[in-house]
């Protein structure tokens, strides 16, 4: 392998940023760069070092006097200034030293001013150096243990889990758990950086230093506030040989319904209260399914009379340890397992739809029925039956091996028609050779996995817009997998 190109590249890169530097008038020092930069009338002398990694990790700054910017929680535990932030890592823009200066500048500007309208970032853990212990510390809402002791007790997968303590003394005795103490610390104006800054804010009838220097507390859960928004750090604390209280950070992370739904999307709890049926459990169904309790879905039924099969599961869910159960139950057992579901959550038909009764009864029953049987004599009844009780079903399909897809929304709504039938896909050149199993009359469909699974994304998109009432289509989509969609320009 030649990589000399690619260190041209970044050794242009370095010498490009620094004769932008000596053109700004910074001098070239054993540690970095060093000039002054900021207001033009009270200018502020920092130092530029530069990475190894640059330009795909951008320049540190440090003002050259520690105090002569004011602490905050815009400047890092070594006094850096926090340039950069997490959402901010666009084209490497600062590897134009003009460019990146003037961001200094402006850093500084609002330094002196106060940061006003900051945003609350819950960043305390960064102010901390890291314990070597490399286990996660799992937490349920802090609030319950508040000013109380509590014990970290080891748990599968490296993790400790927190529960209510008892007295000390007994603490000493866990064997492997450790015992930990919960604090609400209130608002930082500027973060802490060391146990003394904590302490200080710590009631002290409560005797934490005292119970730490005697090994009875050795992890503190602290509660801090940023704005309106609460944060947690967990640190590993220890009393040093000349009297004082070390502490590190502990990798630590909420256990609970909150942290764990967080992330669903923000249409989570319009969802909570719908409820779908999803007739056909096969590989696409499956993935609605998963995607949809994800989504925050918080009832369904779920139709399927077929058998996981050990070659259904290269495109399925689920995997080996449900083969021979039902598709239905597989994906039910999976889905509660996975997401923490109860399973009074879901019904389980194992059976096909077959009866208009049945297809009224569904339709009848749940906020929305998506058919992802691939069968056209299902579609027909449902679609037929969505009609006569004036509503509508999402219907999900593939077609031709995989290369497209298609989501029909039947009857569409808003008087809209339907979506035209699908022309074939392009021929592509590659065709699998026709496989056939024991007991199937058609060859095995060699569509991949991927497929199925931006079918069913798509699925998902279009019934959460349907349950919300935001619908993206009156129709539906259908979508050739084998082309990229033209970009527009505007």
């Amino acid at each position: 392998m030649n990589l000399d190109a690619y260190n041209d590249s970044v050794a242009h890169a370095r010498q490009h940023f620094e004769e932008g530097l000596i053109r700004a008038g910074f001098t070239e020092t054993e540690n970095g760069w060093t000039g002054l930069t900021g207001d033009p009338e009270n200018p502020t002398k920092v130092l530029i070092s530069l990475p190894e990694r640059f330009p795909f990790t951008p320049p540190k700054v440090a003002p050259v006097a520690e105090d002569a910017v004011p602490w905050s929680w815009h400047r890092e535990l070594d006094g850096a200034l926090c340039l950069i932030a997490e959402d901010d890592h666009d084209g490497l823009w600062w590897s134009e030293a003009p460019a990146f200066l003037e961001h200094v500048s402006e850093w500084l500007a609002q330094a002196a001013a106060g940061w006003p309208d900051d945003r609350p970032d819950l960043d305390l853990d960064r102010y901390f150096q890291r314990s070597q212990d490399t286990r996660v510390y799992l937490y349920e809402e802090p609030g319950s243990f508040l000013d109380g002791f509590i014990r970290f007790r080891p748990a599968k997968n490296n993790n400790m889990r927190a529960s209510r303590g008892t007295i000390p003394k007994k603490l000493r005795k866990a064997g492997n758990d450790r015992s930990g103490y919960v604090a609400d610390v209130g608002e930082f104006d500027v973060p802490p950086r060391t146990w003394a800054d904590i302490s200080a804010r710590i009631q002290p009838e409560n005797k934490l230093d005292a119970r730490i220097r005697c090994h009875d507390v050795s992890v503190v859960l602290l509660k801090y506030h940023r704005g309106t928004h609460d944060g947690v750090i967990v640190l590993e604390v220890w009393p040093t040989v000349g009297g004082d209280i070390a502490a590190r950070r502990l990798t630590s992370a909420a256990d609970t319904a909150a942290a764990r739904t967080a992330r669903a999307g923000v249409q989570k709890a319009e969802l909570g209260n719908s409820s779908v049926a999803i007739i056909g459990l096969g590989a696409l169904g499956s993935f609605v399914a998963d995607m949809l309790a994800r989504a925050g879905i918080g009832r369904m039924t779920l139709v399927d009379g077929d058998l996981i099969l050990p070659g259904n599961i290269v495109r399925h869910l689920v995997g080996p340890d449900a083969i021979g159960l039902p598709k239905s139950e597989a994906v039910k057992r999976h889905l509660v397992a996975r997401n923490e579901l109860k399973h009074e959550d879901f019904e389980v038909l194992t059976q096909h739809l077959t009866s208009g009764t049945m297809a009224a009864q569904l339709i009848s029953n749940h906020d929305l029925v998506v058919n992802a049987t691939a069968d056209f004599t299902t579609t027909a009844l449902l679609h037929v039956m969505a009609q006569s009780l004036g509503t509508r079903i999402l219907s999900v399909s593939l077609h031709d091996d995989g290369t497209a897809y298609r989501v029909d929304i039947l009857p569409p709504s808003e008087n809209a028609s339907p979506l035209p039938p699908r022309a074939p896909s392009p021929d592509t050149g590659v065709h699998a050779p026709e496989l056939f199993e024991a007991g199937c009359g058609s060859p095995i469909s060699p569509t991949p996995p991927h497929a199925v699974i931006e079918a069913a994304a798509a699925a998902v998109r279009h019934s959460i817009g349907l349950l919300t009432e935001r619908i993206l289509h009156p129709a539906g989509e259908s979508r050739d997998l084998t082309s990229v969609p033209e970009r527009h320009h505007q």
